[in-house]
């Protein structure tokens, strides 16, 4: 992945677990770690299921045809709203990647996302994997590009610490929603 590459970075907002039915998804389109390019920000369903709609909707919205890579806060947006990192990329014809501090529990994961019934297709993901940066570690899950592709793209979306600039952007924003 060349210097400057363009990046867009997708989090979403807080929201009150049993009383919103919405809240927000955030996308920053930064160039690299040095210019933020585009702010959108669309509706999402907490604990829906048109995670992978709305961040395609996000990518549409942004300067769309120059992001080289979408990098996003885990899996899961809006409590239990997953999104399927294939699709995205098989629509938008550019890499997707899911970053995420924590070591996920798959099975503990499962079993929520049984409770508001969107754990459809959820084995059929592949495992996170684990990435040491210079800061620590990291677990991805990818699609439309390598694992080495997908470790580049992390490292050069990070100013310093765990998480890409454009994801730190979009969840502070997230914040004030």
């Amino acid at each position: 992945m060349k210097s400057g590459t363009r990046f867009l970075g997708i989090d979403d907002a807080s929201h009150e677990k049993y009383s919103d039915s919405e809240t927000f998804l955030v996308g920053v389109a930064y160039r690299g770690t040095e210019l933020i390019e585009d702010i959108r920000k669309t509706k999402i369903e907490v604990d829906g299921g048109d995670a992978t709609e709305k961040v395609i909707e996000l990518y549409n919205a942004t300067v769309a045809s120059t992001i080289g890579c979408i990098l996003l806060d885990g899996i899961s947006f809006a409590g239990l709203n997953i999104v399927d990192i294939e699709k995205i990329s098989e629509e938008t014809g550019i890499p997707v990647v899911a970053v995420t501090k924590n070591e996920p529990d798959r099975e503990k994961f499962y079993e929520a996302l049984q409770i508001v019934g969107n754990e459809e297709g959820f084995w059929s993901m592949e495992d996170p994997e684990e990435l040491e940066l210079e800061d620590g570690k990291v677990y991805l899950q990818f699609a439309g590009i390598s694992r080495e592709g997908a470790k580049e793209a992390v490292e050069k979306s990070i100013i310093h610490g765990q998480v890409p600039e454009c994801i730190r952007v979009a969840d502070m924003i997230g914040r004030i929603l």
